[in-house]
């Protein structure tokens, strides 16, 4: 051990952001590119998020016609790799939200991995491209993501 690990993951989430939903929506989907830039590999073992009661990692399966969803245990992350988590594929199952949260809210989001290290994340609730007007903001807000806490 190199003691690296005390310092946080490496990890990055770029443009994390969540699905906007009606207001009694139980469950929400987050999506983010995570990036790997270090020299070792790292594993996405959990999520938590203080919005809501539980958050899962999932993937969308198409059995024939059907999509269903499969909870998955753990991310690994290749040095070098970026995985998407994406409408479709992999996400982060937001389950029972604490409160109803509209487009432009933020949502915390806290990754962690193998070896204890955690990254925090700062998701905005935006509508999916096209259900609203003023969406066209959304793209802007990309560059912003690596301000230190």
């Amino acid at each position: 051990a190199t003691g690296a690990v005390a310092a946080g993951p490496q990890v990055q989430a770029l443009d994390p952001w969540v699905q906007a939903a009606p207001p009694n929506a139980k469950v929400l989907a987050a999506y983010m590119a995570l990036h790997n830039p270090g020299s070792g590999p790292q594993t996405l073992v959990s999520a938590a998020s203080s919005a809501f009661a539980q958050v899962e990692l999932h993937r969308t399966v198409m059995h024939g016609e059907m999509a269903h969803m499969e909870a998955v245990a753990e991310l690994a992350l290749a040095p070098g790799q970026t995985v998407a988590l994406k409408p479709g594929g992999l996400h982060l199952m937001l389950i029972d939200p604490r409160q109803p949260l509209a487009a432009g809210a933020r949502v915390p989001i806290t990754l962690s991995f193998l070896g204890g290290a955690t990254l925090a994340v700062d998701a905005v609730v935006r509508a999916p491209a096209g259900k609203a007007a003023n969406d066209g903001a959304g793209a802007d807000h990309a560059s912003h993501e690596g301000h230190a806490k």
